[in-house]
């Protein structure tokens, strides 16, 4: 199934919500800057890439922290290589994500999608 090009504009800005790190601000601007009222899938995508992002962001800093405390090397090599994983699951999963918008499926995650329902409008 491929999707109309009339869907142009909003498969941009879906794409644009779910680029790593820099789609957080444009989907809380989706979803909170702006008053009118945006497509559902739009929102889904918005809220689902802002909880992906806060994720990343925490485990992110949760283990930097754990690596710069006063373990050993060896543990703090292992906090090291466990962020990095996590940013290149992130990276990964926002890539996939924009592969299903372009082959025209919902993008969902299990567990995450129902988590990021709980999100305010």
């Amino acid at each position: 199934m491929k999707p109309s090009s009339s869907n142009a504009p909003l498969r941009l800005r879906l794409y644009l919500n779910l680029v790593p790190v820099f789609g957080v601000p444009a989907s809380l601007w989706t979803l909170y800057g702006t008053h009118q009222q945006s497509q559902p899938q739009l929102k889904q995508v918005s809220r689902l890439a802002i909880v992906l992002g806060m994720g990343w962001l925490l485990a992110t800093v949760l283990l930097s922290a754990g690596a710069h405390s006063e373990f050993s090397q060896m543990a703090t090599l292992r906090f090291w290589i466990a962020s990095s994983v996590v940013g290149s699951g992130y990276f990964i999963t926002n890539l996939w994500l924009m592969l299903q918008v372009s082959r025209g499926r919902s993008p969902k995650l299990p567990g995450i999608t129902r988590l990021s329902r709980r999100l305010p409008d």
